[in-house]
């Protein structure tokens, strides 16, 4: 990855390569913004072979040097991955153009998925019935992820034993901040008590000048509003901005490990949403092809409207994006960090088991004592689904809500 803090010269080693823009970036991310189904992983895939294939724009080295670093860092990894190419591309209007693209097409999809649950509100029976079949295709969705995630993530008989103890945390801890309990205790026992990994080759790149030190320095002082959300202002708007911004500073591991933060933030904490409108808002970033933390933008359009919408969105995704850009300038000196390497170990292990934890969480909020025969069917459905035919949450979704409207509607 280059080391300099200025725009880059697009890559012209591939033959079929096109001059840049940003408006040809903008509508390039915009595309992928709504055909990159099936999670982080997949949206880089499809970008790499555009830009770095298609366009010529990026070497591939680059690109993939950038999918490793957005691992190491919090928020949306893919969304941040694209913002820093797009920096790296045409500075800070690359940037913009990139994060537009990418966010705005979930953005609009959620809004109409949250008007058509609004809607439901003058049907009680039918919204109840809705909000039950949503709730197996997401556990599943959530426990295939862990599933993935722990092969890689949990190689060691300690690894898994840590990430079993990260799921039963989450089910047992009381409060609504525990998610970050155990993220912070998975990075210290890895610290403490597990071999370091290998020291990593010495850095080639220069140190982080003052400019790179504040964009990773600001941004990342916005998580004092998830540790400390009683430092949030009163009025709305910004509240809503500077609590998601404040959660994502603090997510690690993928998006999917914001879902027990948001819940315990959001609903438990803040009060902003209740339990059923919480799976509303997680069904809803599902149905999309953009990161799950689109919840965001459904929270916010419940609260405040399209001011809310907009607040909400724009806290979630930038302040990980800039400092993703701060830090990319000197991403080895990231790597070289041999205490961080190690701690994030733990980390990781954690992720698996809160990703599982919240699995389990969302399907004991079925109506297991009431309906356990549809429970019994939907899970089984969904089951299949997702495991067996791996269906993606667009196909799984909707038939988990059709078969609960025929089973309890």
């Amino acid at each position: 990855m280059s080391s300099s803090s200025a725009p880059t010269t697009p890559s012209t080693e591939t033959p079929g390569s096109v001059p840049y823009s940003p408006l040809r970036l903008l509508a390039d991310c915009i595309v992928l913004g709504l055909t990159a189904w099936g999670g982080f992983m997949a949206l880089l895939a499809q970008a790499q072979q555009r830009f770095v294939r298609q366009r010529g724009w990026v070497l591939e080295k680059d690109f993939l040097d950038l999918m490793a670093l957005v691992t190491m860092l919090p928020g949306p990894q893919a969304v941040n991955a694209l913002a820093v190419m797009g920096h790296r591309l045409g500075g800070w209007v690359g940037f913009a153009a990139a994060l537009a693209g990418i966010v705005l097409p979930s953005f609009f999809i959620i809004l109409a998925l949250w008007w058509g649950y609004a809607a439901l509100a003058g049907h009680p029976q039918l919204q109840r019935a809705l909000m039950v079949g949503v709730l197996p295709p997401l556990a599943m969705i959530l426990a295939q992820t862990a599933w993935n995630q722990s092969k890689k993530a949990t190689p060691q008989p300690r690894d898994k034993a840590l990430a079993v103890a990260a799921a039963i945390a989450l089910l047992v801890l009381p409060f609504w901040s525990a998610p970050i309990l155990v993220l912070a205790s998975g990075g210290v026992i890895a610290r403490l008590f597990w071999p370091a990994p290998p020291a990593a080759p010495a850095p080639t790149s220069p140190a982080m000048g003052p400019a790179q030190m504040l964009l990773c320095l600001v941004p990342a002082a916005l998580a004092v509003f998830q540790f400390v959300p009683a430092l949030l202002p009163q009025d709305v708007v910004a509240r809503l901005g500077l609590a998601f911004a404040g959660i994502a500073t603090t997510l690690f591991g993928g998006a999917l490990v914001m879902v027990p933060l948001l819940e315990g933030l959001i609903v438990d904490h803040l009060g902003w949403l209740s339990h059923a409108g919480f799976t509303a808002g997680l069904a809803a970033s599902q149905l999309t092809p953009g990161p799950i933390v689109g919840i965001a933008t459904f929270t916010g359009m419940e609260i405040a409207g399209w001011g809310g919408a907009l607040a909400a969105t724009i806290g979630v995704y930038t302040p990980t994006a800039v400092i993703a850009v701060g830090v990319s300038h000197a991403a080895d000196r990231l790597k070289g960090l041999r205490w961080f390497q190690h701690a994030m170990v733990g980390v990781r292990c954690a992720v698996v088991g809160l990703i599982a934890g919240a699995a389990i969480t969302l399907w004991l909020k079925l109506p297991l004592s009431t309906a356990p025969i549809a429970c019994a069917q939907l899970t089984a459905v969904a089951l299949l689904l997702v495991f067996k035919f791996k269906q993606p949450p667009y196909v799984s979704i909707p038939v988990g809500m059709g078969l609960a409207w025929l089973l309890m509607g």
